[in-house]
């Protein structure tokens, strides 16, 4: 394949790449705007070119056969290539292009939508595309640059910058407290009622220092969704521990007051980018990242 790449368009290679990445035509063609039938012609003109079946294809899947899995690795590096002679080609001009961005829903509410319009005034030809999702995502397979993630990172090869890091802080509605009883000593939280997460079960043990085992609260709710807890304490349903950037804003204005400040025994919170691309190869890359340093946690 490398003595033919410079016969192939880099259009079909790049729809190859994104059919077997999104799972389908349909799929792929519904992402790129395009019709599945275009994509199908692409990926006809590189098996005849190169003399191979790449995708076996029935009503309702596709196949990738061991020849098609060699020429998506090569194709994968084909583009990124083509990206990199891209960017040295403009490395006088302002950093440009789309950039796909991965992160949790309370970080994005809470740290990056209320800084975005700052980068996009700095960085105007980059369009920024970002989803939400609190689980760790295979970059490649959710067309991710670069992924933000909460907490300790698994083993991975995938390059990582760490952000910084955010305390932990157990809150409530004053007007809740004044309904339930103000607690005097961590061991009165029990006559209270706690807003869970479903996941991870470890954000709802509350541990204090000096204590040797956590105090237990009777459950008020349960939810799968940091934000919906947030709004569900804010709503006065019982007491939660959060991200210090999730809160901040809230204990500032009076909503929300901090439980025990200093006391809770947990270890701050890692916020680390992840990505694929060295920051070398994409100009774009390297800016956002530096910009989400200078953010960090909010």
């Amino acid at each position: 394949m490398q003595k033919q790449h410079e016969l192939l368009r880099m259009g079909d290679l790049a729809a190859f790449v994104g059919i077997v990445d999104d799972g389908g035509f349909a799929e792929s063609a519904r992402r790129r705007g395009v019709s599945a039938s275009t994509l199908s012609r692409s990926v006809t003109r590189l098996e005849e070119q190169l003399k191979v079946t790449l995708l076996r294809r029935t009503t309702r899947s596709i196949e990738i056969t061991p020849e098609g899995a060699a020429v998506l690795v090569e194709a994968r590096e084909i583009l990124d290539r083509s990206e990199t002679l891209q960017e040295i080609a403009t490395s006088g001009q302002a950093p440009a292009g789309p950039l796909r961005v991965n992160a949790p829903v309370p970080y994005v509410l809470h740290v990056l939508a209320p800084r975005l319009a700052e980068f996009h005034a700095q960085y105007p030809g980059i369009q920024l595309s970002i989803d939400m999702t609190d689980a760790l995502v295979d970059l490649i397979g959710s067309h991710a640059d670069v992924a933000i993630r909460l907490g300790q990172l698994p083993d991975s090869d995938m390059l990582h910058r760490p952000l910084g890091r955010t305390a932990w802080k157990l809150v409530a509605k004053p007007e809740y407290l004044d309904r339930k009883g103000w607690p005097k000593i961590p061991a009165d939280l029990a006559h209270l009622e706690q807003v869970r997460f479903a996941a991870p079960d470890h954000i709802n043990t509350l541990r204090f220092i000096g204590m040797s085992t956590p105090v237990t609260v009777p459950p008020a709710v349960t939810a799968g969704n940091g934000e919906a807890v947030r709004q569900m304490v804010l709503g006065g349903l019982g007491i939660a521990r959060f991200s210090d950037f999730m809160i901040a804003d809230d204990i500032d204005a009076g909503r929300l007051v901090e439980l025990f400040p200093g006391q809770l025994d947990a270890a701050p919170l890692d916020i680390s980018a992840l990505y694929l691309t060295r920051v070398s190869g994409l100009r774009r890359l390297g800016v956002f990242l530096d910009w989400l340093g200078t953010i960090g946690a909010g």
